[in-house]
C-alpha cells in the first residue's frame, strides 16, 4: 500500500537527506506566493481593468504560464504543492477541517527536504491542512499566520469567530490588515535572515478569498468596480513589497519567484473568462489558475509559456531547478518540468491527472473529465478553450486511448467518497453544453 510507505520513508530518507552536504556556495532562494481563489482573468496581464502592476512587472522579468492546473479547492491544492504527490492519496479532496488528517506524518514535504538541505524555511499566511500535523511538523521553521479555510481580513477570526492567528504555534493578538501583515512579516524574515543559509519562503495570502473587505483608501478607490478589484489591488500591493525587500536586500538575481493561485475565482467575486465555470470543477475555470515564474539569468523574461504543468510537478521541478537530487524512494506524482520554464518553449510531456472528486486527464492540447459517476466527456483545449464542444462521440478511438490513460494514472487511488458540501462539480448533466 503506498499511503503507508510514503510515510515511512519519510522518517527515513529524512535521516538519510538531514546529512546531505548544502549545496552549492550561494545556493539560490525560493520564494513563493499562493493567492486564495484568485481567478484566471483576474491579473492586469489579462484584463486591463484588474490593479496588479507588481503581477504585470512580474511576468514581464520572467515567465507567465498559459496552462498551470492546481485544484478545485483550497486544501489539496496546498497539499499537492507541499509534496509532489496527488492529495487524493492522502483523502485530501475536499476543504478540510481542524480535526481532519492532513498531510501523514513522516511526508519527506518541500521544505523538509530543503530544511535538510540547510535551508532555512518560512510559511506566513494560510495553513488550511489541519491541526494534527500543523506547519512546523512539515518542514517550516517558522509559522506566521492562520489555520482555517477563511480569516476575517481585520480581526483575524474564522467563519464562526473564533480568534485564529498565531506565530510559531502560540496564539497571538494583533491590529491590522491580513495581506498588509503577511507581507510585513514575509519582508522580516528575508531582511533578518540568516545570511549564511539560503532560504525557502512561501507567503500564502488569504486574498482574494471571501469574505471580502479591504483597507478604507483601496475602498474608495474602487467605489465603481467594486470590493473584489479593491482586495486584488491590496493583495498586488503586498506581493510589491516583498518582491522590493528582494531588491533591497540584493536578491532578485539570486532567488527563484514562483507567484500562482490555489484555483480558480468562485462565481460570486472574480472572473475565469474566457475558461468555463468556477471553483469547485475541473472544468477550466475551476483549476487553471494564474502563475508566474522568475529568476533572472535562468528564466527568460517577458515570455507566455504555453506548456501544461501542474502544481504537483512544482517539487521535482524546484528540486532540479536548484540541482537537488531526491530519494528515488518518494516517487512522486509530479515531474520536473524545468526543462520547458527554463527554455520558455513547450515541450512533449507525459499525460497527468487532476484528481479531485471528479478527474481531469490533460495530454497535450486535449482534456478528458471523468465525473464521479463515471460519465465521460472530451475537449480540444486549443481549439475549445471555453470547453463548450464535446468531442467524445466524434474521436472513438482518441477516447479511449485517454480513457485507459487515465485507468492507469488513477490506479491506486481511494474511491471517492462524495462531496463534505459546497457548489457542485462537473457532475452528471454537466459535462456537455455551453460554458457556465
Amino acid at each position: 500500500m503506498r499511503f503507508p510507505l510514503i510515510c515511512l520513508l519519510g522518517f527515513l530518507v529524512g535521516a538519510k537527506v538531514s546529512a546531505v552536504s548544502p549545496l552549492a556556495v550561494t545556493p539560490p532562494n525560493v520564494l513563493i506566493i499562493v493567492a486564495d481563489d484568485l481567478g484566471w482573468n483576474d491579473v492586469g496581464t489579462r484584463n486591463p481593468k484588474i490593479t496588479t502592476p507588481a503581477l504585470n512587472r512580474l511576468a514581464k522579468e520572467g515567465v507567465e504560464l498559459q496552462r498551470f492546473y492546481a485544484y478545485p479547492v483550497c486544501s489539496p491544492a496546498r497539499a499537492a504543492l507541499l509534496t509532489g504527490i496527488l492529495p487524493r492519496r492522502f483523502g485530501i479532496v475536499d476543504v478540510i477541517g481542524p480535526a481532519q488528517a492532513g498531510i501523514p506524518k513522516g511526508t519527506l514535504t518541500l521544505p523538509a527536504r530543503l530544511k535538510a538541505a540547510g535551508y532555512q524555511t518560512s510559511l506566513v499566511g494560510k495553513w488550511h491542512l489541519g491541526n494534527t500535523n500543523n506547519a512546523l511538523g512539515n518542514g517550516f521553521d517558522h509559522f506566521y499566520g492562520f489555520m482555517s479555510a477563511e480569516l476575517d481580513y481585520f480581526k483575524h477570526t474564522d467563519k464562526r469567530g473564533r480568534a485564529d492567528w498565531q506565530r510559531d504555534g502560540k496564539q497571538i493578538e494583533e491590529e491590522g490588515y491580513t495581506t498588509y501583515l503577511f507581507a510585513d512579516d514575509a519582508v522580516k524574515q528575508i531582511k533578518n535572515r540568516d545570511k549564511a543559509k539560503p532560504f525557502f519562503l512561501e507567503v500564502a495570502f488569504n486574498a482574494p478569498h471571501v469574505d471580502l473587505a479591504a483597507p478604507e483608501d483601496l475602498v474608495a478607490k474602487h467605489k465603481s468596480d467594486g470590493l473584489y478589484a479593491a482586495v486584488v489591488e491590496g493583495l498586488d500591493i503586498g506581493i510589491g513589497r516583498i518582491l522590493a525587500a528582494l531588491d533591497e536586500q540584493g536578491l532578485r538575481e539570486n532567488t527563484l519567484v514562483i507567484f500562482v493561485s490555489d484555483n480558480g475565482a468562485p462565481r460570486r467575486t472574480g472572473s475565469n473568462l474566457p475558461l468555463r465555470s468556477y471553483k469547485d470543477t475541473v472544468y477550466e475555470g475551476g483549476i487553471r489558475t494564474p502563475a508566474i515564474i522568475r529568476w533572472p539569468g535562468h528564466v527568460p523574461a517577458g515570455v507566455a509559456l504555453n506548456h501544461a504543468i501542474a502544481i504537483i510537478d512544482l517539487y521535482p521541478t524546484i528540486a532540479a531547478a536548484l540541482n537537488l537530487k531526491l530519494p528515488a524512494e518518494l516517487n512522486l506524482d509530479g515531474s520536473n518540468q524545468w526543462a520547458a520554464i527554463a527554455s520558455g518553449k513547450p515541450l512533449p510531456r507525459a499525460p497527468f491527472i487532476v484528481a479531485s472528486h471528479d478527474i481531469a486527464l490533460f495530454d497535450g492540447d486535449w482534456k478528458l473529465i471523468e465525473t464521479a459517476d463515471g460519465q465521460r466527456t472530451l475537449y480540444n483545449l486549443k481549439n475549445d478553450i471555453a470547453e463548450a464542444k464535446d468531442e467524445w462521440p466524434k474521436q472513438p478511438e482518441l477516447a479511449a486511448k485517454m480513457g485507459a490513460a487515465m485507468d492507469a494514472l488513477k490506479k491506486g487511488l481511494p474511491a471517492d467518497k462524495g462531496r463534505q458540501g459546497g457548489p457542485g462539480g462537473a457532475g452528471k448533466g454537466k459535462g456537455k453544453g455551453p460554458p457556465k
